[in-house]
């Protein structure tokens, strides 16, 4: 077995001093198995958006993504709050039938009246928009680009989030709508008031200025009413869910939109990290036999592989075509 393993990757007498792995089909066969890995995971962003489990997977997936930020700043993670995610629900709705993108409606209903439409008390509250993605991290990316945005994601005050997302039509086009909203609870016992000494002014309902939401110029959308099928998120039957378990299916498709690619990379490292040695291997086990043949092919696919490293997630995104605005 040690022998076999010694003529597929090292020159040797045995083998010439052609290993086998390094001969044009192997690497063939091994280009073909990565083109596969990463052209499933530009097939997922074309085939994703029209999954029962879109909606769900954006909104999981983003709360996933604004802890692990808020942790990496050293920051309290938010928990989610039903009556936010209510309102964020709501909000969003209120966008995608009414055909506008903006913290205020059209009949000028702001943060302030969709908190209230709840029933949340809150001492401070946050909104971010975000429309015509296709990937959560997409988003959360384009949030953080945001000092406006980014404010919000990292806010220390906040201690609540919830997240809407919903999909509508227009122009015989579909598009998608993400509401997020940060709150943080009114503090009603006056023993917690005493003994931290809060300002006076810590009961009165605060909402960050509007400046403060808003990034980007706000989108126009088409003049169409915008038709959308609202699927609640909460409903089991929604994620495939029994007792609160996710299914197998929601689980493997997040996954792949918030793990896949780094798998990928890692793999392709990893291969253009062994590839390499065995080159510089081959070359230098004996210096005064080369096969140019192998040399040429070996560095093919060193290039090859570096293409494919530069060929990520962000770059697989970018070559769909798609307009994210946030707001």
């Amino acid at each position: 077995m040690i022998k076999k393993i010694k003529t597929f990757f090292l020159p040797c007498q045995e083998n010439n001093y052609r290993p086998k792995f390094l001969e044009g089909r192997i690497l063939f066969y091994y280009a073909i198995l990565i083109l596969v890995l990463k052209l499933s995971l530009f097939s997922f962003f074309l085939y994703l958006p029209k999954s029962v489990f879109f909606a769900a997977i954006i909104k999981s997936t983003l709360l996933e993504l604004v802890n692990q930020t808020r942790k990496a700043s050293q920051l309290p993670l938010l928990k989610e709050n039903p009556k936010l995610t209510q309102a964020a629900y709501l909000k969003a709705k209120d966008m995608v039938e009414k055909k506008y993108f903006s913290h205020q409606s059209p009949e000028g209903k702001g943060l302030v009246d969709w908190l209230k439409s709840v029933d949340y008390q809150y001492a401070l509250a946050g909104e971010n928009l975000a429309i015509g993605f296709l990937d959560s991290e997409e988003v959360h990316q384009a949030w953080l680009n945001s000092s406006s945005h980014r404010a919000n994601l990292l806010n220390p005050k906040y201690q609540e989030i919830g997240i809407a997302v919903l999909k509508g039509e227009f122009d015989g086009s579909e598009t998608t709508v993400v509401v997020q909203l940060f709150g943080t609870p009114k503090i009603l016992t006056k023993e917690i008031e005493t003994s931290e000494k809060l300002p006076k002014t810590i009961g009165e309902s605060e909402v960050l200025p509007s400046e403060s939401f808003s990034s980007q110029a706000p989108a126009s959308l088409p003049s169409e009413p915008l038709p959308t099928e609202v699927l609640p998120l909460e409903a089991s039957s929604f994620l495939g869910q029994e007792e609160g378990k996710e299914s197998f299916s929601f689980r493997f498709l997040k996954f792949i939109s918030l793990h896949y690619d780094d798998f990928v990379q890692k793999f392709v490292y990893g291969s253009l990290f062994f590839v390499f040695l065995l080159l510089l291997i081959n070359i230098f086990v004996r210096i005064d036999i080369q096969h140019k043949d192998i040399i040429f092919k070996t560095l093919a696919f060193i290039g090859l592989l570096i293409f494919f490293l530069w060929l990520d997630k962000e770059v697989m995104v970018q070559l769909i075509p798609h307009q994210l605005l946030i707001y």
